[in-house]
């Protein structure tokens, strides 16, 4: 066991999910008894069931936290270290009115080797052409909806 299991923040989660399964169980126990009773209704069984599965999911949840803080997994990249990696992708946000990069850009920056340079040219082409799509299907050429 390792001893960031019992630093502040996990000892504040254990607490967390043992109130949350011992409060879900007493609720399935009521709502069985309310059930049973002659007052009971089949919904209130239903319930009955239902709370411990909810304590379940808790216990679920709590153990994958559990096992990811014990041996977490590979890290991923962040989305936009993601996206700039992504070759034909320039990372800038999609504007609608503008196309990509949004308003004032000028299209991806070119650094002067000569495969950028018509790798650019094809993009830029290709930018064109999803512009006169959206500017084909939108009422009146207008760019708003």
């Amino acid at each position: 066991m390792r001893r960031i299991l019992f630093s502040p923040s996990w000892i504040l989660r254990h607490a967390l999910a043992l109130f949350m399964i011992g409060l879900f169980a007493r609720l399935g126990w009521w709502q069985w008894e309310k059930g049973q009773s002659s007052r009971g209704t089949l919904q209130n069984l239903f319930y009955g069931v239902e709370w411990p599965i909810f304590a379940m999911a808790v216990i679920f949840g709590w153990s994958q936290m559990v096992r990811e803080e014990l041996r977490p997994g590979p890290a991923k990249p962040a989305p936009a270290a993601e996206e700039a990696a992504r070759p034909g992708t320039d990372a800038q946000p999609w504007n609608e009115h503008r196309g990509p990069g949004g308003p004032g850009a000028d299209g991806p920056p070119s650094s002067g080797s000569g495969d950028d340079e018509e790798d650019d040219e094809e993009l830029e082409a290709y930018n064109r052409y999803l512009a006169s799509l959206y500017k084909r299907d939108t009422p009146s050429g207008s760019g708003t909806r």
